[in-house]
């Protein structure tokens, strides 16, 4: 019910959005002299208005019919019916002695000139419907309601549609009411009613010129770089507050609230641009070693970005997703093949069915070492011949990036039937599956993984102690103090102390093997218990006084990992090497062949 609420006043808010202001003349342009109501032609035109967003958004729900439909047919459609009516209305005798060209159905003569003379209302209406679709992308609440109600529950989110068509309705009748007033005030005192009504209508040509030549996009950013706009900032806080709790969690899932967290366990970065971001998460959120992917807006000079700046295309922003991966399960090349798979890296314009610079592609690393393998993916790339054309994709080293609104995140998730209707629809989906499917593809994908792969196998474990000074920065807080500061965690609340799988233990900073699981054993002691290492030379053993008495400390070539005991397993040399999960690394008997600990697998060798 207060989302009701907020839906209807969200549409109030749009009439002074910054991209309706400048369509508020055709409203009052509607309003004749001499009226002492709202005059019929204004209510004919918010009335097909609102009819016109219902059915607008409902098409769009139901179909992918209008997804191929360029934005440039909308803007050229409503600007052509607004000059139309705009002239029909300043000068209507020049319909009479229109020529030839005019007489297109729908914008013809009879349609729209003849209308106002003959007091129809044809024009009216037409003006209206087609000022559906531009009302329609001015509202962050309208964009909630058909990306994440309406897909969760039909009937819910056309109860919000009609509450945001409501507010939207009431507010522009109001203002066609002090329209009415004000123009009959100036008609009485100037005895000029022909001259205001050319004066409007010429206005409306105006606002009809702008459209078509997408000048009102431009005096949009212009408004809302002058600070004007606090009303989308106050609908994203009316959401943000009270959004369906349902749709509030199913937003949440994903997030990247733990992504802080997780960041100094040794994960990575790289933030990409493949056109809509609701495709590119999806290929990658539920890829193993992917820990987050949180769609945004990527590149461009301003402080902030919102969806509805971005789309715009005037902010120099590009609609990307920010990965953040484990490169021990997942390397950047790996990430890399996963991101051509789904593009088409030759199109300078866009993405499939999406054009614009915001739907461009690109790859905005975070480190040199991540432009080395960028760079070097995509001569590969160039070099296999899969595409005709040039690889377009540009290589950019990151500067910033903005998450985008909530209602975004994991799209594919909350509006799984639209998000799969828009794939197909847009021509990525068929793109993908035949692009990917060729044998040049095939044989780029099998050198990209030979390359990882030899890559990834690390024979020398040996860094300088400059090396491991920087490479402890990148560890968590809990990590770090065990490693560097001789720390010790808690005893059955840590990570490997009770992990049954097999595979071996590596030092968390240098990867150098450690300990396998062939030698694990529960001592009942809450921490990871070993009765040999795996190798001789794995650590080394020293005296530690920290205590009041003696104990023997066991350390990696980067810092401590625990102490070694006497009261092991007495069959096994009677030995227990008491370790902290956060001084180790487990690495899967499934993943140490690709990750170059082929030659520890015959401990699991019957």
């Amino acid at each position: 019910m207060i989302f009701f609420l907020v839906a209807i006043l969200a549409g109030v808010f749009t009439v002074v959005a910054p991209c309706i202001l400048p369509l508020l003349p055709i409203v009052i342009g509607a309003s004749e002299a001499g009226e002492k109501r709202i005059s019929r032609r204004a209510i004919t035109v918010i009335g097909s208005l609102s009819v016109s967003v219902i059915i607008f958004t409902l098409l769009l729900k139901a179909t992918t019919l209008f997804i191929s439909i360029p934005q440039i047919f909308w803007s050229s459609f409503s600007g052509v019916v607004i000059v139309l009516v705009g002239l029909a209305i300043a000068f209507p005798s020049l319909w009479t002695k229109v020529p030839f060209i005019v007489k297109l159905s729908i914008l013809s003569n009879k349609a729209v000139g003849a209308g106002y003379q003959k007091k129809s209302y044809k024009g009216d209406m037409l003006i209206g419907l087609a000022l559906g679709p531009v009302f329609t992308t001015c509202s962050p609440t309208y964009l909630f309601i058909i990306a994440t109600t309406l897909p969760a529950s039909f009937l819910v989110g056309f109860v919000y549609l009609l509450g945001f068509t409501f507010g939207l309705a009431l507010a522009l009748l109001l203002i066609a009411y002090f329209g009415q007033r004000i123009i009959n005030k100036v008609s009485d005192h100037m005895q000029a009613t022909g001259r205001i009504k050319q004066v409007f209508g010429v206005l409306i040509v105006i606002v009809g010129i702008l459209i078509l030549t997408g000048y009102d996009k431009k005096l949009e950013t212009l408004i809302l770089d002058s600070g004007y706009g606090a009303t989308i900032q106050f609908e994203d806080g009316l959401i943000e507050r009270f959004a369906p709790k349902v749709m509030n969690e199913n937003m949440n899932k994903g997030s990247s609230t733990e992504k802080s967290i997780m960041s100094a366990e040794g994960y990575q970065t790289i933030t990409l641009a493949g056109g809509c971001f609701w495709c590119t998460e999806a290929y990658f959120q539920e890829h193993p070693g992917v820990i987050d992917a949180v769609s945004g807006y990527a590149g461009g000079s301003e402080q902030d970005a919102s969806y509805l700046k971005v789309s715009k295309g005037t902010t120099r922003h590009r609609e990307a997703v920010q990965i953040t991966y484990d490169p021990k399960v997942i390397s950047t090349e790996e990430i890399l093949d996963i991101y051509w798979s789904h593009i088409d890296p030759t199109n300078t314009e866009g993405q499939f069915a999406d054009k614009g610079f915001q739907y461009t592609t690109a790859i905005f690393y975070h480190s040199d070492e991540q432009k080395e393998v960028v760079l070097d993916s995509k001569m590969r790339l160039e070099q296999s011949r899969l595409f005709n054309k040039p690889i377009a994709t540009e290589v950019l080293s990151f500067d910033n990036f903005f998450k985008a609104e909530e209602y975004h995140q994991d799209y594919y998730k909350k509006a799984a039937d639209h998000y799969e209707r828009y794939k197909k629809g847009s021509g990525r989906a068929g793109f993908v599956e035949e692009t990917w499917a060729k044998d040049a593809a095939i044989k780029f994908l099998e050198t990209e993984q030979t390359t990882t792969m030899k890559k990834s196998i690390k024979t020398d474990y040996n860094y300088t102690e400059e090396e491991i000074t920087e490479m402890l920065k990148n560890l968590d807080p809990l990590a770090y103090h065990v490693v560097a500061e001789n720390g010790t965690e808690s005893p059955f609340n840590n990570k490997y102390w009770d992990n049954k799988a097999e595979g071996i233990y590596v030092d968390i900073v240098t990867g150098k093997p450690l300990f396998s699981s062939t030698h694990k054993y529960d001592s009942g002691t809450g921490w990871p218990s070993f009765w040999r290492t795996i190798d001789d030379d794995s650590v080394t053993l020293h005296e530690d006084n920290s205590l009041s008495t003696t104990r023997t400390e066991v350390r990696s070539d980067a810092g401590h990992v625990g102490h070694v005991f006497n009261d092991g397993p007495v069959e096994e040399g009677g030995r227990r090497f008491c370790t902290n999960s956060a001084s180790l690394l487990f690495i899967p008997k499934e993943e140490m062949k690709n990750k170059g600990y082929e030659k520890y697998l015959y401990l699991f060798k019957v």
